[in-house]
C-alpha cells in the first residue's frame, strides 16, 4: 500500500505540520446500536465541533464536541488526542466525519451489519490448505512424510498430507490446527445461521454442497487430525520445520530439502512428551495434553455436530472414538508438547495444557453424559483458573521472545464449554476466571486513547481477537455487558482506529486501507491478494529490534505515525508484523460473524450521477461536453509493441494520457521499462483487470459471467501487480473493465471497492485498432482515422468530453498499426483547439 497524496488524513513522510489533523476510524463501520467513537490527533490541541455527513445526500446528520483525551502511553510525535463520539447516530447508511478547523475528512464508513466478512476469512483459510489447494488448484506435499520420535523406526512413511500451511511458510502444526478446527466449530454452534454454502468439500467456490462452508473447512482440519492419530498411542504434532524457510515458493514447488531431495518427503514429528529437536534448538516438552486435549475437544464437538446438524452418523461415531482416544492419551501424559525448530530459536513455546483438557472433558461429557469426564473437567478448570496472557504485566520481552504462544490458545474456551453444565456456584467461579483477565485488559486500555489493553507480543492481533472473544463468551455466560464498549474499542483497533489508520485484515474492507505487501507467497510470487487474512500486527519496539532477519524493502510509509514504543509495517520484509496467520484468522471468524449478516452479496452503495457526464450501465463513457477537454486512453494486456511510439508522440506534444493495463501487463518483465517511463512522464496508470476476463455476456449484457468473489479477486490482483511501480490503489478513482464491457452489477461491485467504471466514448472506430488483418471485422487505420474526423465534424459537441480509446499493442496478427498515427492524431486535436488530458483530469 502507498499513502495517497490527495488524502487529507495523511501527511508526507517525515512532516508533521501543526495545522493538520488526522482521523482514525473503524473503516468497516458500526452496527446501529454500537458505541461509535473516532479518534482525531494532531500536534496541537483541537477545539470546536466535528460533524458527520451523509455521503449520499451530503447532508450534515450530526454535530458533536471534539473531546480532548489523555496522551498515549506508547509515545508519539502527536501530542493532542481527541474523541469524536457519534454513538447517537443509528440510522443505517454511509457517512464520513469532518473537522472544520483544520479541514480534515475521514474515510467513508457504514452503519449497518457487515457484509459477510467472516466468509472472507474462510476464503483465506481455503488458500492455506495443504494437500489439494483450491485457491491455486494444485496438489502439494503429497509425500508428507517420514516419522521421527514415533514408537516405530525413524523415517517410516506416514500419511500426514492435508491440513493447513501455518502462515507465509508451509509448515503444519497440530498445535495451531487443532485450535483452528475447534474454533470454527464453536463459531458454527454460536452463530451458525450466518454462514453460507458457496463451496464444496474441496473448497472450490461456486459449488455448494448442502453443508455450510465453515463446516467444510473444519472438516478439513478434522480429517487431518484423524491422520495424525492413527493408533491409540500415536499422535503426530508437526510436519516439517524451519528448513522450510528458503524464500517464497508455491506449495507444489517446494524447494526445501530435508535429506530426501527438494519437494520430497518432509519430517513428521510424533508427540512423545519429551524435549525434541534434530539440531541444537531443543523444545521444552513435558507431555502431550495440550495437543491431545484440543484435538479431543474438536473431535467431541464434531461428533455432536455431524450427528445433529449434518446427519452423518458414521463420521460422528468416528470422531467420538477419536475424541475418547485422544483424551485418554492426554490424561496419561499431562504436560505440553511444544513445537520443533531446526536452525533458529523460534517455535511455538506453549506452556499451558489444563485449559485444553478442561475443554475436552467438558465436550466429551456433553456428548456422552459420562460422570468421569464431568469430574475431570472441574478439576482441570480449577487447575487452569485465571491462567492467561491477560495476566502479563507488560510486553517487555526483548530478544528472547519467551512468551511467543506461551499461553496458547489465547482464549480458554474450556471455561465457556463447562459453564452450561454446572450449578450456579461453579458458574460464578468460571465467570470469575474470565472476568479477572478481562478487567486487567480494561484497566490497561485506560492508559491510551485507543482503548486497547493487550500486551504487544508477537502476534498481538491474535490477542485482540482473543479479548473480544472472551468478552463475548463472558456476556453469554452472565448477561453482564459492562465490558462491551472495551471489546468494541478492540474491534475498531483491528479495522483502522489505530495509529497507522489501517485494517489488519488483508483486502478488508473493500476500498479501505489494508495490508497489501504481506509476507505471503501468493501475494509475492503471483501478485494476488488473498482477502481475509489477519496479519500478526503491531509489536513492542524492544521485541521487534531483537528479531532475526527483519529488513524493510521500501521506505516506511507509516514513518510519521509510528509510536515510540510500537511498530507496524506493511512491508514484506517485516514478517513479525505483516504476515497473515492461519490460526489467528480462524480465531477471528467468530468475531467477524458477530457483526455480519448471513453471507449474501451486499447491496451496492450507489454513486450519484454527475449530470455533466454520460453513463452506460453505471459506467461513465463521456465527460463534460461544454468545453474542448478530452482524454486519450490506451489499454493493454498481452502486447506492448506500440508503447515507445505512443510515449514518444505524447512527449513530443507535451500531452498527458491514461493507460489502463492488466495485471498480466504490469507483471511482464519486458514491459517494466516502458511502464516506468510512462509513470515518470506523469501519465496516469490504472487497472484493466488482472487476467482480462469477460465480465458480462456479449448478447445478454445483463448476464454476469463472474461471481463477485472472482471479480474482486481479479481486480485486487491487478492492483497488487501495480504496487511495485509505486501506484497506490487508494488514489485510483477509475477502472476500465476488460473488453470495455460491463453491466450495472459489475459497475456496482467496482463502486463498492472505491473505483468507478469508465469506458470509451462510442462514435468512432478507434477501439477497433486491434482487429487482425485477415479478420472479418478488420478496420484499417485509415478507416479509423477517417471515423474520428467524421465524428468530430458531425457531432454537435465535436469531441468535447471524449474518451478516445486505442491499444498500446495489438500483436503480430495486425500489421496495419494505428499507434503509428498517434502523433498525427494528437497534432490534429491540438490544431483544432482540443485539450487532451488524463481521465482523472477530465472527470473532475
Amino acid at each position: 500500500m502507498r499513502l495517497p497524496g490527495r488524502c487529507l488524513l495523511l501527511v508526507a513522510l517525515g512532516t508533521l505540520p501543526a495545522q493538520e489533523a488526522h482521523v482514525r476510524i473503524n473503516q468497516a463501520g458500526f452496527l446501529p446500536e454500537d458505541p461509535k467513537v473516532a479518534l482525531a490527533f494532531a500536534v496541537e490541541r483541537l477545539s470546536g465541533e466535528f460533524l458527520v455527513r451523509d455521503v449520499a445526500s451530503d447532508a450534515v446528520v450530526l454535530r458533536g464536541p471534539i473531546e480532548s483525551v489523555a496522551a498515549p502511553s506508547w509515545g508519539s510525535a502527536f501530542a493532542a488526542y481527541h474523541r469524536l463520539d457519534f454513538s447517537a447516530l443509528q440510522a443505517e447508511g454511509r457517512y464520513r466525519i469532518e473537522i472544520e478547523t483544520p479541514r480534515t475528512i475521514s474515510r467513508e464508513f457504514a452503519i449497518g451489519r457487515y457484509p459477510g466478512y467472516h466468509e472472507d476469512l474462510l476464503h483465506f483459510m481455503r488458500q492455506q490448505r495443504c494437500g489439494y489447494n483450491p485457491f491455486l488448484d494444485v496438489a502439494c506435499h503429497q509425500l508428507d512424510g517420514r516419522s521421527f520420535y514415533a514408537p516405530f523406526p525413524d523415517e517410516t512413511f506416514v500419511d500426514a498430507s492435508g491440513g493447513w500451511h501455518d502462515a507465509g511458510d508451509q509448515l503444519k502444526y497440530l498445535i495451531t490446527a487443532s485450535n483452528a478446527t475447534a474454533r470454527m466449530l464453536l463459531a458454527f454452534e454460536l452463530v451458525g445461521e450466518r454462514f453460507g454454502d458457496h463451496c464444496d468439500a474441496l473448497g472450490r467456490e461456486g459449488r455448494p454442497n448442502g453443508i455450510p462452508d465453515v463446516l467444510d473447512e473444519a472438516r478439513w482440519g478434522l480429517d487431518w487430525i484423524h491422520k495424525l492419530h492413527p493408533a491409540p498411542d500415536v499422535l503426530f504434532h508437526q510436519v516439517a520445520d524451519d528448513r522450510d524457510h528458503r524464500g517464497f515458493k508455491l506449495p507444489d514447488q517446494d524447494n526445501a530439502d530435508y535429506g530426501w531431495g527438494a519437494n520430497s518427503y518432509r519430517p513428521v514429528y510424533a508427540a512423545d512428551g519429551k524435549p525434541q529437536g534434530l539440531s541444537e534448538f531443543q523444545s521444552a516438552s513435558t507431555g502431550v495434553a495440550n495437543v491431545a486435549g484440543r484435538s479431543a475437544a474438536a473431535m467431541a464437538m464434531a461428533a455432536r455436530i455431524w450427528r445433529s446438524e449434518v446427519g452423518d452418523e458414521v463420521y460422528a461415531d468416528r470422531c467420538l472414538r477419536a475424541a475418547r482416544s485422544l483424551y485418554a492419551m492426554g490424561k496419561r501424559q499431562e504436560g505440553v508438547q511444544q513445537g520443533n525448530s531446526f536452525g533458529a530459536p523460534y517455535r511455538y513455546n506453549e506452556r499451558t495444557w489444563a485449559d485444553d483438557m478442561e475443554f475436552a472433558a467438558a465436550e466429551l461429557h456433553r456428548v456422552t453424559g459420562e460422570q468421569g469426564y464431568f469430574d475431570d473437567a472441574i478439576r482441570y478448570a480449577r487447575l487452569a483458573g485465571t491462567t492467561s496472557w491477560m495476566e502479563y504485566d507488560d510486553s517487555s520481552m526483548g530478544e528472547l521472545m519467551a512468551r511467543h504462544y506461551e499461553m496458547y490458545p489465547f482464549t480458554n474456551v474450556g471455561h465457556f464449554a463447562l459453564h452450561a453444565l454446572v450449578g450456579e456456584e461453579l458458574q460464578g467461579e468460571l465467570a470469575g476466571y474470565y472476568r479477572s483477565g478481562i478487567e486487567r485488559i480494561v484497566a490497561r486500555a485506560a492508559t491510551n486513547p485507543y482503548g486497547v489493553g493487550v500486551p504487544f507480543l508477537w502476534c498481538s492481533n491474535n490477542l485482540v481477537v482473543a479479548f473480544i472473544t472472551q468478552v463475548h463468551l463472558y456476556e453469554r455466560m452472565t448477561g453482564d455487558m459492562r465490558y462491551h464498549a472495551t471489546a468494541i474499542d478492540h474491534r475498531d483497533w483491528l479495522l483502522g482506529r489505530n495509529p497507522w489508520g489501517t485494517s489488519m485484515f488483508e483486502g478488508l474492507p473493500a476500498g479501505g486501507e489494508f495490508p497489501e505487501d504481506t509476507h505471503l507467497p501468493t501475494t509475492q510470487l503471483l501478485g494476488v491478494q488473498v482477502r481475509g487474512g489477519l496479519v500478526d500486527g503491531p509489536i513492542a519496539r524492544e521485541t521487534h529490534a531483537g528479531l532475526i532477519g527483519l529488513k524493510l524493502t521500501e521506505p516506511d510509509e507509516f514513518a510519521a505515525f509510528q509510536p515510540r514504543d510500537l511498530v507496524y509495517h506493511d512491508d514484506v520484509g517485516d514478517y513479525a508484523t505483516n504476515e497473515p496467520t492461519m490460526d489467528g484468522t480462524a480465531d477471528a471468524i467468530l468475531v467477524m460473524a458477530l457483526w455480519s449478516d448471513r453471507a449474501v452479496e451486499p447491496e451496492q452503495p450507489a454513486q450519484p450521477a454527475d449530470p455533466r457526464f454520460r453513463y452506460v450501465e453505471g459506467g461513465i463513457v463521456r465527460g463534460d461536453t461544454s468545453s474542448k477537454r478530452m482524454a486519450l486512453v490506451f489499454t493493454g494486456d498481452e502486447f506492448a509493441e506500440g508503447g515507445t511510439v505512443i510515449a514518444d508522440a505524447l512527449d513530443r506534444h507535451a500531452v498527458k494520457a491514461t493507460f489502463y493495463l492488466t495485471g498480466r501487463f504490469y507483471r511482464t518483465r519486458a514491459n517494466r521499462q516502458l511502464i516506468a517511463r510512462l509513470r515518470d512522464a506523469g501519465h496516469q496508470l490504472g487497472p484493466h483487470s488482472d487476467r482480462h476476463l469477460l465480465y458480462a455476456d456479449w448478447q445478454d449484457r445483463s448476464k454476469t459471467l463472474v461471481s463477485r468473489a472472482e471479480f474482486e479477486q481479479d481486480l485486487e490482483a491487478n492492483f497488487a501487480a501495480m504496487r511495485p511501480f509505486g501506484i497506490d490503489r487508494r488514489g485510483v478513482r477509475f477502472f476500465m473493465p476488460p473488453y470495455e464491457w460491463w453491466n450495472v452489477e459489475v459497475a456496482g461491485w467496482s463502486s463498492a471497492m472505491g473505483h468507478r467504471v469508465v469506458g470509451f466514448t462510442p462514435g468512432t472506430r478507434s477501439n477497433a485498432d486491434y482487429t487482425a488483418d485477415d479478420a472479418p471485422n478488420f478496420v484499417s487505420s485509415e478507416a479509423i482515422w477517417a471515423s474520428i474526423q467524421r465524428h468530430e465534424a458531425e457531432d454537435e459537441h465535436g469531441l468535447n468530453g471524449f474518451l478516445l480509446l486505442s491499444h498500446i499493442g495489438v500483436g503480430p496478427a495486425r500489421t496495419d498499426k494505428f499507434h503509428d498515427r498517434i502523433g498525427e492524431v494528437i497534432a490534429w486535436l491540438l490544431a483544432n483547439g482540443y485539450q487532451p488530458m488524463t481521465v482523472d483530469e477530465l472527470l473532475r
